[in-house]
């Protein structure tokens, strides 16, 4: 069993909010090394919040207001699974902004979801 399992979902949520925070901060500095290790994270937590169900899923749409760019990209993207109506637009959003990977990674995202490609392990 994972050591996730005994996290409360606002616990979970928490744990990947700060993760996602260090992921979209790695990625405009092109720190790779970080950006991995909270993507690690970032997948470990969504995996436990898939397996609660939809419920603990949709926990994460709080996130999608959050301050952090990368905050709202990470939890926009993995919403696109479970409520593509909150996800896509977020998505959308971050894509028009000006030149950065982040707006990238947005842009791809919702390409690949849009192609029917985007899968999360």
């Amino acid at each position: 069993m994972s050591e996730l399992a005994g996290e409360s979902i606002e616990a979970l949520v928490g744990r990947y909010a700060a993760a996602a925070t260090i992921h979209g901060r790695a990625t405009e500095q092109s720190d790779y090394e970080e950006g991995n290790a909270a993507h690690e994270v970032i997948s470990s937590v969504y995996r436990e919040l898939r397996r609660r169900g939809l419920g603990a899923q949709r926990a994460l749409l709080e996130l999608l207001s959050d301050p952090e760019p990368g905050v709202r990209s990470w939890a926009a993207s993995h919403a696109l699974e479970f409520s593509p109506s909150d996800g896509e637009p977020m998505l959308s959003e971050l894509a028009s902004r000006p030149k950065s990977l982040l707006s990238f990674s947005a842009k791809m995202a919702l390409k690949q979801w849009q192609d029917g490609k985007l899968r999360f392990p």
